[in-house]
C-alpha cells in the first residue's frame, strides 16, 4: 500500500515520453544511461522544478506542467539535468555555459520568461 506521500509523487502519466526526453538529455550531456533519474511531478508554489541531488529525483510542478509547452518542459528537465551532472544546486559560470551550449542563451530567457509567467499566473500573482 502507498503512503499518501507516494501517492502525491505520481509518475507524470507521459512517463514513457518523458523518459524517453530524459534519456535523450542525459546522453547530450554525457550522463551514464544506467544513473536512474527518476521524474515525479508534485505541488508546488513557487517553484517550477526541483532536483534531489542525493536521490536523483527531478520534481516537476503538477500543476504548471499542463499550462506548460513542450519546448518549456523540455527546458526544466535539461536545467535539472544539468544540476545533476554538476552535483551542484547553484546557477554559477559553469552552469550557465553547460546551459548555453545545449539553447542559446536568448532562447534560455524566452522559455524561462514564459515559464515565470506561467506561474505567476498559476498563483494569481500576475
Amino acid at each position: 500500500m502507498k503512503s499518501p506521500k507516494q501517492k502525491e509523487q505520481a509518475r507524470w502519466p507521459h512517463e514513457p515520453k518523458t523518459n524517453a526526453k530524459t534519456s535523450k538529455r542525459k546522453e547530450e550531456l554525457e550522463i551514464a544511461k544506467d544513473e536512474k533519474i527518476r521524474i515525479v511531478l508534485r505541488p508546488m508554489k513557487i517553484k517550477a522544478a526541483s532536483i534531489s541531488l542525493k536521490n536523483g529525483t527531478i520534481r516537476l510542478n503538477k500543476n504548471l506542467i499542463p499550462k506548460l509547452d513542450e519546448e518549456s518542459i523540455k527546458y526544466l528537465l535539461l536545467h535539472e539535468l544539468i544540476h545533476y551532472k554538476q552535483r551542484s544546486a547553484n546557477h554559477n559560470g559553469n552552469f550557465q555555459k553547460q546551459l548555453n551550449s545545449k539553447i542559446e542563451e536568448t532562447k534560455n530567457r524566452e522559455i524561462e520568461n514564459k515559464i515565470i509567467t506561467c506561474l505567476l499566473e498559476l498563483n494569481n500573482i500576475f
